[in-house]
């Protein structure tokens, strides 16, 4: 089912006088620049795709659309609603995170969010519903501008934020909405946000830099000042129209109320949700509560010296009611297996199971960062969480890219090796599905990333911060920022890829199967009857990794996509055992079990050593790995400590625990008489945490893998291929360095190493050093072989106790300060005698006096001369 159908039912709604919105799909945030440390305006979006049957697994391409000249004539036409509108003869180069299945005349392009080469951004949409009243007086277009040509109409024409919502507003004007939607529009100078309320009905506000808001699917503006041009931009009919409806609303101070006019009754109990849990993780002390009949678009903290991080940014997206501590359990968890039971004894009510910020559906996360001290070109950097927050990985892009790497590109409809999207799904999918193996370990992996990330772009920043006040230097760099962004995209896949074949052997020597593959055909998918056993799919990229062809979007003609093993074993042609009336002990029973627990492990007896007892021991493992697919185990989804604690198991083992039952006579019956304890359903038991299994007898998930630390020096080394393993970091002080002789300095003799001996020459490293916060540091120099001082882009941190800069060579680094009292001590010196000899001021005079005389009577005896 594509977006353009689900739009439909979004009308179709509308027209049944629903009380309430139903629609759970995506999140916006802002945070204004007076609340970061770092002075950047921060905003954001989670895209959800819950529709059926590709809800939570719909492939992004983001990509960067070229600049082009139109002839007369020429139109854009969205293929989702038929809507059209005229191209301007010149549109600018952006970027934009289309959906895979653009140009099949079924999809639509939903672009969603993007740059522009001049520096404005904007993220569109989160879907509103207006209520039934006031669509009734100015309904929704049918070819009226919809979401999926919304980035594609605006972004390219606009040279600021407030340009943005003027042209959005022109064409709304002339054309119709298609749909309620709330968009956000940003540029070095200021941020707007913008909510379309019916077919010709809207208003933006410019946000102030001071406040922040979370918002979800429906209306929040409240009163606002319709004749502060200004700051605020308004169809000129938005209050006649609320009043003809009969829905005119005012606040308590009899003002007129935007949000309870055009929006619903009562919020959906998934928009309160996120909006709920928005707020108070960004202000845990705010005084907001679940029940609220509204909630405050723009927002102080309540402790007015909290400042904000992208670190926040990014949990705000992630956030699964962590922080509420038990109150509230992400709704994807119902009727999720969990240790012990099918899934029907959830230890929750049902009236704990909420709509989560970091839920299934996420399919696109983003948190644009504005700053101000970059080249307008630049606009900012886009913090790329491709698939589901909860456990994707955020990776800065610069707005001024003119190409990205060949893995955001492939368009393909299911699990893909060489696509950026789908190889974190799947990670995303083994980190959600088998929480009792994983936990947060893969969330707290990403999350060490982004802190290596975070420096690196500070450093970037510094570097590129020097260009602002040439543009024309600053266009000139657009060649090696897109060459840097590309090689950092490499480099990163090849170690997601390395990290999601490493979670998929974990799972195999668990006993568990992974088939992406599988997971991520439609939910009406149906298998063949006849289809022969796979081989077990590699999730490695081919070697041709970053040119991949396009794969067919019908499973049965993928070469490389493995048909689901029958569910007949009869069909089975791996079994080695014979038929028999009794069901086949390969299919009520898995291949020899790994010495790691499986799913049943937290069973603390040993199995029957007699195999004559055992009526379900199993056969002896093939040495054919696709075995692992004819285990009847299913993965755990097991919730994090902090959505469900199940209770301890006993320690005594029961008869259950150390003989298995009987296996049923029929077949169907098998998978549920594998014996475990059944936890308590008393959640307040602690927890027993089963170890991770480890790959190569190390940590299957090292969080702190790539960061090396010098403990005499405190001298940091930070880089993600240090996770390959066997590096090491010394650091000494050196005096005495003739190249910066008379200067205020500390150098460090930095030396990494690994069992080949020194390394000299390595990738882009992330050096952190200790300075002394009292003086202010100069510079950050190195010091080659051959003597001589190269300086480097570095950054302060908060406290000015440490700067970090970047390199890719190992040598002699430190800083260079600039010292008050260093100045003073060479002008006293002065005063000291040096050498003895002392010369007069009165002598000095003198000679400049006799000087002077003696060339004025030479040039007159000159001028004398010649007459």
């Amino acid at each position: 089912m594509k977006k353009w159908l689900f739009k439909l039912a979004l009308v179709a709604m509308t027209f049944l006088l629903l009380p309430i919105q139903a629609v759970q799909a995506c999140c916006g945030f802002i945070i204004g620049r007076q609340l970061t440390k770092d002075g950047t305006t921060l905003f954001g979006r989670t895209e959800d795709y819950p529709y059926y049957p590709n809800g939570g697994k719909h492939n992004k391409n983001y990509v960067v659309v070229d600049a082009k000249t139109y002839n007369e004539g020429d139109q854009i036409e969205d293929e989702s609603n038929g809507f059209t509108y005229p191209h301007a003869v010149n549109e600018m180069k952006y970027t934009a995170t289309y959906d895979s299945a653009r140009g099949d005349g079924s999809n639509g392009a939903f672009g969603e969010h993007g740059f522009n080469e001049a520096g404005v951004s904007m993220t569109a949409t989160v879907t509103a519903i207006p209520n039934k009243k006031v669509l009734t007086t100015d309904p929704l277009k049918e070819n009226g501008l919809p979401e999926a040509a919304m980035l594609d109409v605006i972004l390219p024409r606009v040279k600021t934020a407030r340009e943005g919502v003027e042209l959005l507003a022109k064409v709304i004007e002339e054309k119709g909405s298609a749909e309620g939607n709330v968009v956000v529009f940003a540029d070095q100078n200021e941020t707007w946000y913008m909510e379309i309320l019916s077919g010709h009905q809207y208003v933006a506000v410019k946000v102030p830099e001071d406040k922040y808001a979370v918002f979800a699917n429906t209306y929040y503006l409240g009163h606002v000042d319709l004749n502060d041009t200004e700051n605020v931009i308004a169809s000129k009919d938005v209050e006649k129209v609320a009043k003809e409806s009969g829905n005119y609303k005012t606040d308590k101070d009899g003002n007129f109320h935007i949000a309870k006019s055009y929006g619903p009754e009562k919020y959906a109990e998934g928009d309160r949700s996120r909006t709920y849990a928005g707020i108070t993780l960004l202000d845990p002390d705010s005084k907001v509560t679940y029940e609220d009949d509204e909630y405050e678009l723009f927002r102080s903290p309540t402790d007015p010296n909290k400042k904000y991080t992208l670190e926040d940014a990014f949990a705000l997206q992630r956030n699964r009611f962590e922080h509420l501590n038990g109150r509230f359990v992400p709704d994807d968890q119902i009727g999720v297996k969990k240790q012990g039971d099918d899934g029907s004894n959830d230890t929750v009510r049902k009236d704990q199971y909420k709509y989560a910020l970091g839920n299934e559906n996420v399919i696109d996360a983003h948190v644009y960062q504005i700053n101000p001290n970059l080249p307008k070109s630049f606009g900012g950097t886009v913090w790329l969480g491709m698939g589901p927050s909860r456990n994707t990985p955020y990776v800065p892009f610069y707005g001024n890219v003119k190409d990205t790497y060949e893995a955001f590109k492939p368009q393909t409809a299911t699990y893909d090796p060489n696509s950026w999207y789908w190889t974190v799904w799947h990670i995303d999918q083994m980190a959600i599905h088998n929480q009792d193996l994983f936990g947060k370990s893969i969330q707290n992996h990403w999350k060490a990333l982004e802190e290596q990330l975070i420096i690196e772009q500070k450093v970037s920043d510094a570097k590129y911060a020097a260009l602002k006040a040439d543009e024309a230097a600053a266009k000139g760099a657009e060649d090696q920022v897109t060459a840097e962004s590309i090689a950092r995209s490499e480099r990163l896949f090849k170690q997601f890829k390395q990290y999601e074949a490493e979670l998929s052997a974990t799972l195999k020597e668990a006993g568990r199967t992974d088939d992406p593959y599988r997971a991520s055909l439609p939910d009406d998918y149906k298998e063949p009857t006849d289809a022969s056993k796979p081989s077990e799919p590699s999730t490695e990229p081919s070697k041709d990794e970053i040119k991949p062809s396009k794969p067919s979007t019908d499973p049965s003609k993928d070469e490389t996509k493995p048909t689901e093993p029958s569910t007949d074993p009869s069909k089975d042609e791996i079994k080695p055992s014979e038929p028999s009336t009794k069901p086949s002990e390969d299919e009520t029973k898995p291949t020899e079990p790994s010495t790691e627990p499986s799913t049943d492990e937290i069973k603390p007896s040993e199995p029957s050593t007699d195999p004559s007892k055992d009526e379900t021991k199993p056969t002896e493992p093939s040495t054919d790995p696709s075995t692992d697919e004819i285990k009847p185990s299913e993965p755990s989804a097991k919730p994090s400590e902090d959505e469900i604690k199940p209770s301890e198991p006993s320690t005594k083992p029961s008869e259950d625990e150390t003989k298995p039952t009987e296996p049923s006579t029929d077949p169907s019956k098998d998978e549920t008489t594998t014996t475990t304890t059944e936890p308590s359903k008393d959640v307040t038991h602690p927890t027993t945490i089963v170890p991770a299994p480890t790959t190569n007898n190390r940590p299957v998930l090292p969080t702190n893998s790539y960061i090396l630390v010098d403990p005499v020096t405190g001298i940091t080394l930070q880089n993600p291929d240090f996770a390959q393993g066997g590096f090491n970091l010394a650091a000494s002080v050196l005096k005495d360095v003739q190249a910066l002789k008379d200067k205020d300095y500390q150098i460090y003799d930095i030396q990494l190493s690994n069992q080949n001996g020194p390394v000299h020459q390595f990738s882009p490293t992330v050096v952190t050093m200790p300075v002394d916060p009292k003086k202010e540091v100069e510079s950050v120099v190195g010091i080659g072989e051959d003597g001589k001082v190269e300086t480097y882009q570095f950054s302060l941190n908060e406290d000015k106790s440490k700067v970090t800069f970047t390199t890719n060579h190992f040598s002699s680094y430190g800083v260079v300060y600039k010292s008050a009292t260093k100045v003073e001590e060479k002008i006293e010196s002065k005063k000291l005698p040096s050498t003895g000899q002392t010369i007069s001021m009165v002598g000095i005079i003198g000679g400049v006096l006799i000087s002077a005389l003696g060339f004025a009577f030479y040039v007159e005896k000159r001028k004398h001369n010649k007459v």
